[in-house]
């Protein structure tokens, strides 16, 4: 399936061992880069890695220690980064839809991956990663996803104070095919923008100055349209649903393992807003408070529970652990 579609690296700082663009059902395509286990391979199932909205592949694979998916690799586990549609190697900014990455991207990563020999796969998404992976599940409850682990992830919007402020005085923008958030790059020289922005999507005491400014110019990313449009009706609503009323909260028939990870100081994804989904959810969840009362070095928001100054040697971790104890050793 896969040698047709392999290509080149397109980008210096994302190096893994192979990179693919893949099509999509939908006509469109997602990419891909795998990275073999660093050790003798552990595991069997290979981890899929989804960042979250407005983000890029750069998400779980910054650089060298801030990367998630190296240090999957590091423990043991094949470590596959993907770009959903519209975005990066993946190709331009294009319309879509949040339920179109659920019905295509997902399943063409997960096909994808499975192809090259694992009957089952591990997920790993942060921010809206951990969206399409519920939403996935909640239409398709025998996919074959063994575990998953969703890092910053918000199951519902109706508890996160000043986000329907925020989406009523972005609604000129949302009537774009997209958003362009990929300039945000732009301002990395200058750092961090101030405002209440910022706090949502990080927590500015947890980061490195340099590190910050290498995420911003890095991971931005253009928005889809009708992906915008679907988040801001869940923030007007307090719904969680497709286009095509589907609720994507009706979970109970899935019995997979999942793992909740929650920052302390997330105003975005609010320890209460992750929580949640362990009511929805019909299988064993654990859920990790990533806070200084919780037994960690700081009190995480957003972004941070990625680019943090400890997270490579706390959060990581903790992911490495619970995904370890899911898969099925070699």
């Amino acid at each position: 399936m896969l040698s047709s579609r392999r290509i080149q690296p397109a980008s210096t700082p994302f190096r893994p061992d192979e990179v693919y663009r893949v099509p999509t059902q939908d006509g469109a395509a997602v990419a891909l880069g795998r990275y073999h286990p660093r050790v003798p391979r552990r595991f069997v199932e290979p981890v899929i890695l989804c960042h979250g909205l407005g983000n890029n592949r750069h998400a779980l694979d910054l650089d060298e220690r801030h990367s998630l998916a190296r240090h999957l690799a590091r423990a043991g586990f094949e470590a596959w980064v993907l770009e959903l549609r519209g975005r990066g190697l993946a190709g331009p900014p294009l319309e879509a839809t949040f339920d179109d990455q659920v019905l295509y991207d997902v399943a063409t990563a997960i096909e994808t991956v499975r192809s090259t020999g694992s009957k089952e796969v591990l997920w790993v998404g942060h921010s809206k990663g951990g969206l399409l992976v519920y939403a996935h599940l909640a239409r398709f409850g025998s996919a074959p996803i063994r575990a998953a682990v969703t890092i910053g992830s918000p199951f519902t919007f109706a508890l996160q104070p000043g986000l329907k402020l925020f989406v009523r005085r972005v609604a000129p923008l949302l009537t774009r095919a997209f958003l362009p958030t990929a300039q945000l790059g732009r301002l990395a020289p200058l750092g961090l923008p101030p405002g209440p922005i910022t706090r949502y999507l990080v927590h500015e005491t947890n980061l490195e100055v340099e590190i910050a400014k290498h995420a911003l110019a890095s991971i931005a990313a253009d928005i889809p349209g009708g992906v915008a449009r679907q988040f801001a009706r869940w923030v007007r609503n307090g719904t969680f649903d497709g286009d095509d009323g589907f609720d994507y909260r009706n979970l109970a028939h899935v019995k997979v393992p999942f793992l909740l990870i929650a920052g302390t100081h997330d105003l975005l994804a609010t320890p209460l807003a992750v929580a949640r989904a362990r009511e929805a959810l019909g299988g064993p969840v654990k859920l990790v408070m990533a806070g200084s009362a919780h037994g960690f070095r700081g009190d995480y928001g957003h972004g941070d529970l990625l680019f943090g100054r400890h997270a490579p040697d706390e959060i990581y971790p903790v992911v490495e652990s619970f995904l370890s104890a899911q898969a099925q050793p070699v």
